[in-house]
């Protein structure tokens, strides 16, 4: 294995990919197809898969953890974009399992709302409204939240003016 140059030259160039963040075997083939036969890329791959550095369900339960902590999506987005990147549909589906989208909603929409700040209604409203629309969640949540975002805000701002 160790003789064979252009898998040699196919493992370092898969490893400076995966150096950089966590990769599908999907997205891997991609890059690597830019430089490399298909033979050498089914063994780069299936050698980085049995060493566990190439794995889609670890992949895919990463960037649903990633995600959920730093930029929030609806379950169904995150499918969307798990499938996109090359994972299949059941493993995308497991690993959005235990989202809750009313609760990742409210994450989404609470880190949205501090920019609205001093908004009318309707403008609140309206922006918030196109916020959780973006990240794909569905009518009934986003109204959900909007709501309390806009209840806890009136009550805050109920609270400063009696002071």
């Amino acid at each position: 294995m160790y003789d064979d140059k252009p898998l040699r030259k196919a493992l370092g160039r898969a490893l400076n990919l995966i150096s950089y963040r966590q990769r599908t075997e999907h997205e891997l083939r991609e890059r690597l197809a830019e430089r490399f036969e298909e033979d050498v890329i089914d063994r780069a791959v299936d050698y980085l898969k049995e060493q566990g550095l190439v794995d889609d369900e670890a992949f895919a339960h990463l960037w649903s953890g990633s995600r959920t902590r730093n930029s929030p999506r609806s379950a169904r987005a995150l499918v969307r974009e798990l499938t996109s990147k090359g994972v299949s549909r059941s493993i995308a589906d497991a690993a959005v399992l235990d989202l809750d989208d009313e609760e990742t909603a409210r994450v989404a929409a609470a880190k949205f709302a501090r920019r609205l700040v001093g908004n009318d209604y309707e403008k609140f409203h309206r922006r918030l409204w196109q916020h959780l629309q973006r990240r794909g969640y569905s009518v009934s949540v986003a109204r959900k939240a909007v709501a309390e975002l806009w209840q806890e805000r009136s009550e805050v701002d109920d609270q400063l003016s009696d002071e």
